[in-house]
């Protein structure tokens, strides 16, 4: 099977959109397959697979379980396998970039598989947490450290927590979080996401495909 980064269709579409349909096509799965195995519905799914709708990172790490890979994987160009000593360089301004309503993502080092965490250069573009129709929940652990300007986090058991260039914080993605600027400006934190998830097998027998 050719790689993503091969497809006449990748600069057209993001490499999110463009890295889904190639996973969904290696695992042999149908949209209707992967919509029970990741609970987001066929329509959803088929935007995405489009480059018509650009996925919340709630979303995003469903994807991931529902394909059993890493949600770095879903932004990687290539699919290199692992290797022993190895090590990845994202030069400024080279990351793998996608963009959602609330915030700009940076996927930095996203030319290695298989890592433990997933490090995000992420700026802040929502100014309220109103401009969230839920907080975000999912399995694993987040650490933010703030780079520029001011931000407040939103989060289901505690009182919002204001964090200014140089502070940080790590939580449990479990709980409903959202992050917002604080000031005029639209802010910027590195965003680290370690998931929890224990990913299921990608690939399954043909004979088992429904019609």
């Amino acid at each position: 099977m050719a790689d993503p980064a091969d497809e006449p269709q990748a600069e057209k579409l993001s490499v999110l959109a463009t890295k889904l349909r190639w996973l969904r096509a290696k695992g042999n799965l149908t949209l209707q397959e992967l919509s029970q195995r990741s609970g987001i519905s066929q329509s959803t799914l088929s935007k995405i697979e489009n480059g018509q709708l650009s996925p919340t990172y709630e979303k995003i790490a469903a994807l991931a379980k529902g394909l059993g890979v890493e949600v770095g994987e879903l932004f990687k160009r290539s699919a290199p396998g692992a290797a022993y000593g190895r090590r990845g360089i994202t030069r400024r301004g080279e990351g793998v970039v996608h963009v959602s309503p609330q915030y700009d993502y940076e996927v930095l080092c996203a030319d290695l598989s298989g890592t433990q965490f997933l490090p995000l250069f992420t700026t802040i573009k929502a100014h309220s947490v109103h401009e969230f129709p839920t907080l975000s929940r999912h399995d694993g652990e987040e650490f933010v450290y703030v780079v520029r300007g001011e931000v407040v986090l939103h989060s289901e058991f505690y009182e919002p927590l204001t964090l200014r260039v140089g502070d940080s914080c790590y939580f449990d993605s479990s709980m409903g979080h959202a992050l917002v600027s604080a000031g005029p400006e639209d802010a910027a934190v590195l965003w680290v996401v370690c998931s929890k998830e224990v990913t299921m097998p990608l690939s399954k027998p043909r004979a088992e495909r429904l019609a």
